[in-house]
């Protein structure tokens, strides 16, 4: 049976549900940390790499530029991306955050040790002592035929007007608030083909699409939390919990049957 919660931000956790063909397009978890500059040298950030090369072996640079706030100032700051094998999983370092993706998921416990090694040679190579923000996107994308609906796949309240208005071009709901470990944005509804909400997270694809985007994280403005690799993977899963825990509150048994529920 769907799972019945009365409110998917503050219960309890639920038991994972495995799916032989989940329709998750990414996962991505990022900390975030008071910038140390060091990180654009290569020769600095090259004992992070040694630590990690073994599982993530294929590097690469890239240059993200952007303007000062407020001025006509460009700025180029370097990513670091460290890549596995078959390209599933991708680790990048900036000079304010680590995050980690995947195309590959297979479970939050998997996802979370794989995510508390790298978190634990950072803090051995490189040294942060401080977090800002730690945070857990899951985007869920489901291929639609041109008229085909999501009704019994969903919650009457994830629907939304789509099944009364008919044909639309895109339909975007979206919901930030406070959860039981910090907070959540969660996005989600309906887009044609070729489009995306966010086309760094969510490659568009060439149907009509619905999607489920949630970011559960735990921020620190008025005080940063100290660089703990244990306790920051511990707070990954629950806020990776929190996610799923939202997933499942969104749709219904017949979504879990087509996806193909063990």
């Amino acid at each position: 049976m769907t799972a019945e919660i009365v409110n998917p931000l503050f219960s309890n956790e639920l038991p994972e549900v495995p799916l032989t063909n989940a329709p998750l397009a990414r996962v991505v978890a990022q900390v975030r940390f008071p910038a140390i500059q060091s990180i654009q040298d290569q020769v600095f950030v090259g004992k992070f790499q040694e630590a990690i090369r073994t599982l993530y072996p294929r590097p690469r640079k890239d240059v993200m530029n952007g303007f000062v706030l407020g001025t006509p100032t460009m700025v180029s700051s370097i990513i670091w991306r460290y890549v596995d094998q078959e390209a599933n999983w991708i680790v990048s370092l900036s000079d304010n955050f680590l995050s980690f993706e995947t195309i590959k998921y297979s479970s939050r416990k998997d996802f979370t040790e794989r995510f508390g090694f790298l978190l634990e040679k950072l803090a051995e190579t490189i040294g942060p002592t401080h977090t800002d923000r730690i945070g857990i996107r899951y985007v869920d994308q489901v291929s639609l035929s041109e008229d085909e609906s999501m009704a019994g796949m969903l919650r009457t309240e994830m629907i939304g007007v789509k099944e009364i208005f008919g044909k639309t071009h895109h339909m975007i709901s979206e919901l930030e608030g406070p959860s039981q470990e910090g907070g959540v944005l969660v996005r989600w509804g309906h887009m044609p083909e070729n489009a995306s909400h966010d086309p760094d997270i969510m490659t568009p694809i060439s149907t009509p699409s619905w999607f489920l985007d949630v970011d559960s994280y735990k921020s620190y403005e008025s005080e940063s939390m100290p660089f703990e690799p244990a306790a920051l993977s511990a707070l990954t899963y629950q806020l990776a919990t929190r996610a799923y825990t939202i997933f499942r509150w969104s749709v219904t048994d017949k979504f879990l049957d087509r996806y193909g529920r063990k």
